[in-house]
């Protein structure tokens, strides 16, 4: 399996559009995040994880010219809204593809996105909705999933073999961080050291990563708040900020 970071920043991006605010060292590229989501290849099959909204330039960057399917953690617009990027995927490979997602993402996502799902007199539809479930199986490929709490929203954990992704995460519901234990890799979101209402702070996390004992954790989702160096100094051992282009094989 192998395993690419498309993009590492929050919301706004890393730097900031109107370059007054942050504190990171503009002179180092790993500062420069674009909004997250994550490539997986395995058994001959590539999986998305979140259309961002620099989806294309994260394809062209990655050499990256097809995609069997898309995995949506949550609604929110840095997550979702570079779907129509995937139209070119559809157009280059003559297919439709499916793109899994949480029950209460089915209906906006079909509002929001009619003529990429259903179609309309000028586009015909290049990806088709399917409802997650917490065991999907593509090819022989497992894909585990299930909630963690964003704030006033949840959004999806993701699972396979041996690696986990966790974006935009504020905290576990019961007993779910178990799932994730006997980790070689987990990608997992961190905003910026303090908390904020929908996600975990850097203390909150290193606690979940000294409970599971990852053999690797790597941040993702990070604001110009977080510079790559300074946090790296913070980081314990095996756990480090990722950056845009970062890649892994397990």
């Amino acid at each position: 399996m192998k395993i690419k970071i498309l993009g590492c920043g929050g919301s706004f991006g890393s730097p900031l559009a109107w370059n007054k605010y942050g504190k990171i060292d503009i002179n180092n590229k790993r500062n420069f995040r674009t909004r997250s989501s994550l490539l997986i290849e395995i058994n001959n099959s590539k999986i998305l994880i979140d259309t961002s909204p620099d989806l294309r330039q994260q394809l062209y960057n990655a050499k990256c010219t097809d995609i069997d399917l898309v995995l949506y953690t949550h609604i929110h617009s840095d997550h979702t809204s570079g779907v129509p990027d995937m139209r070119a995927m559809s157009l280059i490979n003559n297919k439709i593809i499916p793109a899994y997602m949480p029950i209460e993402m089915i209906k906006e996502m079909q509002q929001c996105y009619k003529f990429i799902f259903q179609g309309d007199k000028d586009y015909s539809p290049f990806m088709e909705i399917k409802k997650l479930k917490n065991l999907l199986t593509y090819k022989n490929i497992k894909i585990k999933s299930f909630k963690h709490n964003h704030g006033s929203i949840d959004a999806q954990t993701f699972r396979i073999g041996n690696f986990a992704y966790s974006t935009d995460l504020k905290k576990f519901y019961n007993k779910d961080i178990d799932k994730l234990k006997n980790l070689d890799l987990w990608i997992v979101g961190l905003l910026r050291y303090d908390s904020h209402p929908a996600h975990a702070g850097f203390e909150q996390i290193i606690e979940y990563v000294n409970y599971l004992k990852p053999k690797k954790t790597i941040f993702t989702h990070m604001t110009a708040l977080l510079d790559e160096k300074e946090l790296l100094s913070k980081c314990p051992a095996n756990v480090y900020p990722g950056y845009d282009g970062m890649e892994f094989k397990l």
